[in-house]
C-alpha cells in the first residue's frame, strides 16, 4: 500500500511546485474533490484544474504529517492523515492545520485520486458539546 502512498508525496510534491496541470493529472477523470478552499464539491477535470490554479495563486503550500492506511481491496486505499498548509501574507508564513482523506484507485498500474476531502482542524478547545447538559 505504501505505492498508494507515492501518488499523496507527488501531490504534495506537485501542489507545492505551484504546477496545477500535474497535481490535476494525479485525478481520476471522474474524482471528486472536497477542497479546503471550495464551497461546493469539484468533480470535474476541468473544475479539478481551476481549483489548483486558484490554490498555486494564494501560494499555498503543504507539509504532509500523520496518516493511515487501509485497503479495502487490492486496487483501493484509503489515506487519512493530516497535513499543514502554508501561505505567507505580508512577508510571514501562517500556518493552517487541516485533514484529509484520498481514496485512490489503482488504474493500468497507476495509483490515482477518486475521491479528495480536506478541511481545516478545528481550534484546539472548541468543543461541539460545550453548554450541553450531560
Amino acid at each position: 500500500m505504501s505505492e498508494a502512498y507515492t501518488t499523496v508525496e507527488r501531490w504534495a510534491a506537485h501542489f507545492n511546485a505551484g504546477d496545477s496541470e500535474a497535481v490535476a493529472h494525479l485525478y481520476t477523470p471522474d474524482a471528486v474533490l472536497w477542497g479546503t478552499l471550495s464551497q461546493a464539491i469539484t468533480a470535474t477535470a476541468d473544475s479539478m484544474l481551476t481549483y489548483f490554479i486558484a490554490a498555486a495563486k494564494l501560494g499555498l503550500t503543504v507539509s504532509l504529517g500523520d496518516f493511515r492506511i487501509q485497503s479495502p481491496a487490492s486496487d483501493i486505499a484509503v489515506i487519512s492523515g493530516h497535513y499543514d498548509l502554508y501561505r505567507t501574507l505580508s512577508g510571514r508564513a501562517r500556518c493552517f492545520p487541516a485533514r484529509y482523506s484520498f481514496v485512490l484507485v489503482r488504474q493500468r498500474r497507476e495509483w490515482l485520486i477518486a475521491q479528495h476531502h480536506s478541511s481545516l482542524k478545528p481550534a484546539a478547545g472548541v468543543s461541539f458539546t460545550q453548554g450541553i447538559a450531560q
